[in-house]
């Protein structure tokens, strides 16, 4: 039976990966194949559905299973939109006013003005880097912040004598989704548990991942693109002159840099002050407040209504591309665990050792094995967000069992699929670097891959150090041990 169950979960997964490489719809594989397993696995290990009222047996007819399975769907959806899903819309409704006010974009053009004083270019480029990352803080879109990069920094750094493909794939490496706004954190932190404390996530956990990623690559890139730029020269590679784009001032006062990191900053202030205060409530404060400056600076109370239907559309182009698959994801998620072929492998790992060697073995390979899953999987899907939600809700059970804080095993699985999304040629962010810059998405991938796959190596024995540093307390471990014993 446990040999069918393994079977059963590996197929499931083989078998929406095809469909999605056959470039079906995500949400709706992901919500079919997870109400498909609900179903199967409920006739075929005795897997109840999740949230359904309990019944006797003579209720236990395909029809109650069916509406069963279909309440447990309306429950995820009730429960991700009054959740993780509105904070996700919100943050997505205040950065499209920042783009359309030019706020976000005025901040990138003067991010970039220090980096004229570098002299050497390769230096340049790791400064356009690491000025890339800081800006990721509060403006979390990747590929929105590289569209801000390729009309502020990218001009600037042709004019430099930099090669169009060279800047690119620099640009594609600013790829961690971080901070306390971002939409990947909000949900990694809902994941564990913890969706009120996003902030303690940030500071205790995701800033030494996200360093330790700068650090690296800020130091790899000098050395590593001198050796490409070297090695094309020589092959006569994509060599040849390249039009240098004009750089556009965006028309807004110059404070308006302040306004993208208002909820940043009320964010942080409430955690130190110890005052609640909610990422939604945040952004729609920070929205009032520019509301009011636009109302001054323009004196037009329609402007404002106009700007209203901008964040509105904002939220729900998010829902259709974000949140929903957060939605479906969970879903199929549930129906692949309840599979149990999880269960028996993850029982099987934390078996192997309980202390000692064996114990630090178990929990580098759970973090390497779903690392690269959801690595590969971002790579296949052009997008982080779905292959994090299918994997990244196995993992805090995952964590639990081998004795370790969930937050240090979704961690760096939620890294990984940022640096997959980074390695796939079909990722919006690619696409339009790739456009930019007049090369095939694949070429900016061939460069890039070494340093995605040493960011891995990175990622990973950050997640280690931190999952032994953090170990689970006593008491959470004996009450996980307690539940399951009822099972």
């Amino acid at each position: 039976m446990s040999a069918l169950m393994i079977v059963s979960t590996l197929l499931a997964v083989v078998i929406v990966a095809y469909y999605i490489l056959q470039k079906y719809n995500p949400i709706f594989v992901f919500l079919l194949s997870g109400l498909v397993l609900l179903i199967f696995s409920f006739y075929l290990t005795g897997s109840p559905i999740p949230k359904a009222p309990i019944r006797s047996p003579e209720e236990m007819t395909f029809l109650n299973v069916l509406l069963d399975s279909f309440a447990f769907i309306t429950a995820t959806f009730k429960a991700q939109l009054s959740g993780v899903g509105l904070i996700i819309m919100s943050v997505a409704g205040f950065a499209a006013y920042m783009r359309h006010i030019n706020a976000s974009a005025k901040l990138a053009f003067l991010a970039n003005k220090p980096l004229g004083r570098i002299k050497n270019k390769y230096f340049i480029l790791s400064g356009t880097f690491v000025v890339g990352m800081a800006l990721k803080i509060v403006i979390s879109s990747y590929a929105g912040l590289l569209l801000l990069l390729l009309a502020c920094i990218y001009p600037v750094l042709l004019a430099l004598k930099i090669r169009p493909i060279t800047a690119v794939c620099v640009l594609s490496l600013i790829a961690l989704d971080y901070g306390p706004k971002d939409g990947s954190s909000i949900n990694m932190a809902d994941m564990v548990g913890q969706k009120d404390n996003v902030i303690g996530l940030f500071l205790d956990y995701q800033i030494w991942s996200v360093a330790a990623y700068v650090a690296v690559i800020a130091l790899a890139i000098p050395l590593y693109f001198a050796w490409v730029d070297k090695r094309d020269a020589l092959k006569g590679v994509l060599s040849g002159e390249a039009e240098i784009p004009q750089i556009l001032n965006p028309k807004c006062p110059t404070f308006y840099i302040l306004f993208p990191w208002l909820p940043v900053v009320s964010l942080f202030a409430a955690y130190f002050l110890q005052i609640k205060l909610d990422v939604v409530t945040a952004n729609f404060i920070s929205i009032a407040i520019v509301f009011a400056v636009e109302f001054i600076r323009h004196r037009d109370a329609k402007r404002l209504g106009e700007d209203m239907v901008v964040i509105l559309k904002a939220m729900a182009e998010i829902f259709v591309s974000v949140v929903s698959i957060i939605i479906a994801a969970g879903v199929f998620a549930e129906g692949v665990k309840s599979l149990g072929g999880v269960g028996i492998l993850v029982n099987a790992v934390s078996g192997f050792g309980k202390t000692g060697e064996f114990a630090t073995f178990a929990v580098i390979l759970s973090i390497a094995v779903f690392s690269f899953l959801v690595y590969f999987a971002s790579v296949i899907m052009g997008s982080g967000i779905a292959a994090f939600n299918a994997f990244g809700r196995l993992a805090p059970e995952v964590a639990t069992k081998l004795g370790i804080a969930p937050i240090t095993l979704v961690l760096p699985i939620e890294i990984a699929s940022c640096l997959g999304r980074a390695a796939s040629p079909i990722a919006g962010g690619i696409l339009a670097l790739a456009g930019f810059a007049k090369v095939s998405p694949m070429e900016i991938i061939k460069r890039t891959t070494p340093l995605l796959l040493l960011a891995m190596v990175v990622n990973i024995l950050v997640a280690f150090y931190l999952a032994k540093a953090n170990p689970l307390p006593p008491q959470e471990r004996t009450q996980t041990q307690a539940v399951e014993s009822l099972f």
